[in-house]
């Protein structure tokens, strides 16, 4: 009898975790508010504190305007992560345009979606008030699996103008985990950009979401990312001809 139970003991182990793993998963699905990708995205984009930062840097230090760019690109790609996959609620309709406005800045967003196949198109306009403009658009791919984990490829094209005449221009080859399995927000790739005062840089965003990457002029560095996703994004800055500023990468 004992001998019986010894071979059975493996395979005892293996359904006790398998059915550990269906109560972790399915708690995360009951627990997670469901939301469409089109939804999530619209609450991302109104949160413009960094594009509000980038104002503030014009006069003087455009290369940190443009750093405050990536950043808010890459906290939107963050906070749009939660819900992919099994844990997301219906998507919208191809054709259906959806309006959101922020009850205390006054942005306005409005997000259609243009196709559900091969992968859901989103295209973005977001109005913000003596601030100004975002238009983009954000693909959400099909799942496949990477290491394990379903994963989606979530690229976004993005153009930011703001006052005094700024432009910056953004693309991001990101991948993003499903949230259902990790049980948190996660986005790896990079961020490429540049913008019309000469500006140019790539940030990158690691598998445990840590920031790093450089702003050059001139093929001069002029400052250097750093950071977590999920804490935000730290710049500094290096003044040309200092001796300070490390080596272009």
């Amino acid at each position: 009898m004992a001998e019986i139970l010894g071979k059975r003991w493996p395979v005892a182990v293996l359904t006790l975790g398998t059915v550990a793993v269906t109560g972790l998963l399915a708690s995360r699905y009951l627990g997670t508010r469901k939301v469409s990708s089109a939804e999530r995205l619209a609450e991302a984009l109104l949160d413009i504190e960094r594009l509000r930062d980038a104002n503030r840097n014009l006069a003087d230090a455009s290369e940190a305007s443009l750093a405050h760019c990536a950043a808010y690109l890459a906290g939107v790609a963050y906070r749009a992560a939660a819900g992919k996959g099994a844990a997301a609620g219906a998507e919208d309709r191809v054709g259906y345009s959806r309006t959101q406005t922020h009850p205390y800045t006054g942005a306005v967003v409005t997000i259609l979606t243009e196709a559900e196949t091969p992968d859901r198109v989103l295209t973005y306009a977001l109005d913000i008030p003596e601030v100004g403009e975002v238009r983009g658009t954000r693909r959400v791919g099909g799942v496949r699996m990477s290491f394990l984990t379903p994963v989606r490829r979530t690229p976004d094209t993005m153009q930011i103008t703001l006052n005094d005449d700024y432009t910056a221009q953004l693309e991001s080859e990101l991948v993003t985990p499903d949230f259902l399995t990790t049980g948190a927000n996660r986005v790896s790739g990079s961020i490429t950009l540049r913008d019309n005062r000469g500006n140019v840089g790539r940030l990158h965003i690691g598998n445990d979401g840590t920031l790093s990457g450089t702003v050059t002029r001139d093929t001069q560095v002029v400052g250097r990312f750093e950071g977590k996703v999920a804490q935000g994004l730290a710049f500094t800055r290096f003044q040309i001809g200092s001796g300070d500023e490390p080596p272009a990468e």
